[in-house]
C-alpha cells in the first residue's frame, strides 16, 4: 500500500453547501474517494450526518472500507431540518450506533468531539468516548474546533489522540493550540487550507497555482501532521498529492503570499 498521505479528503466533498465548486454526482464521489486511496489519502473526514450517510454508500460500493480512516463529528440529523446544516449536539449514549448505521460500519477511526466552554458537558462527552473505544466502536476520540483553553481543561485521563481547527495562510491563529498539543503528544489536523474554496475566489489569480500555495504553506508547516482538504472533482487529487510532494514555498512564492495576505486581511 502507498505510504500514508499527509492530506486528508474532507467531507464537504460529499454536499452541495461550503463550497465554490458543484456537488459531485455519486459517481465522481466515488472517483474521487478511489484516487484519495490510489494516492495514499486514508483520512476521510465526514462533519454532518450528510456527509456520513454519503460517504457509507461510497464506501459501500466500492468495498474499500478497510483502507480508510474514518473521521466523524458530531453533527446529527434533526426533525424538521434534514437538510439543514445544523449546530453540534453534545453525543449521548444513542449517538454512536446512528453514527455506525449512517457510515455503514462497524467502528469509526477517529470519532470528534466539537469543543464547547461547559467543561461538565465535555467530560461525559470524554467518558463516553472512552466508553466507545472500551466497547470496539471508536478507535480513537479528537477534539475539534478547540481553542487552548480546552487544551488546559482536559482531565488526566482524557482519551483524546487528535485536535483540528482551521489554520491557514489567512488565519493563523491556531498556532499556540497546535504547539500545545504537539507538547502533550496530541497529532494535530488543519481545516479549512483554502477556507472552503472562497479564498481561492477573492484572491483572484490562477486558482490552480494559488491553491497549490496555499496548500503547501500549510502542509510544510512542521506542528501539522494532517491537512483536511474537499475536492470535488477526481483529478484534482493527484494535482494535490503532487503540490504536497513538491515541499516548501520558495522565496518567490512566498512573497506572493505575503502580498495576497496584505491585500485581503
Amino acid at each position: 500500500m502507498r505510504q500514508q498521505s499527509k492530506l486528508g479528503l474532507g467531507g464537504h466533498t460529499f454536499i452541495e453547501q461550503l463550497g465554490n465548486d458543484p456537488e459531485a454526482s455519486f459517481e465522481e464521489q466515488c472517483a474521487i474517494v478511489s484516487a484519495c486511496l490510489d494516492q495514499g489519502i486514508r483520512l476521510i473526514d465526514t462533519t454532518y450526518y450528510q456527509e456520513r450517510v454519503a460517504l457509507g454508500k461510497v464506501l459501500t460500493e466500492l468495498q474499500r472500507r478497510e483502507e480508510v480512516q474514518i473521521m466523524a463529528w458530531n453533527f446529527f440529523k434533526q426533525p424538521g431540518k434534514e437538510n439543514d446544516l445544523v449546530k453540534p449536539t453534545p453525543y449521548e449514549p444513542h449517538h454512536i450506533d446512528i453514527m455506525l448505521e449512517e457510515l455503514r460500519t462497524d467502528y469509526i477511526d477517529i470519532l470528534v468531539i466539537h469543543a464547547q466552554d461547559d467543561t461538565e458537558k465535555q467530560r461525559r462527552e470524554l467518558e463516553l468516548a472512552k466508553q466507545w473505544i472500551a466497547e470496539g466502536k471508536v478507535n480513537k476520540a479528537a477534539i475539534g474546533m478547540l481553542k487552548l483553553e480546552h487544551l488546559q481543561q482536559l482531565p488526566d485521563n482524557h482519551p483524546v489522540s487528535y485536535v483540528l481547527a482551521p489554520y491557514n495562510a489567512f488565519n493563523q491563529g491556531a498556532l499556540e493550540t497546535f504547539r500545545k498539543a504537539k507538547e502533550m503528544g496530541l497529532e494535530v489536523v488543519a481545516l479549512s487550507p483554502f477556507i472552503r474554496g472562497w479564498k481561492l475566489d477573492e484572491i483572484g489569480e490562477d486558482k490552480a497555482k494559488a491553491a497549490e500555495i496555499l496548500l503547501r504553506w500549510v502542509t510544510g508547516h512542521e506542528l501539522v501532521d494532517f491537512v483536511i482538504v474537499s475536492m470535488r472533482k477526481s483529478d484534482w487529487v493527484k494535482a494535490n498529492v503532487e503540490a504536497v510532494q513538491s515541499g516548501p514555498l520558495d522565496q518567490e512564492e512566498e512573497q506572493k503570499l505575503n502580498s495576497w495576505i496584505e491585500r485581503l486581511a
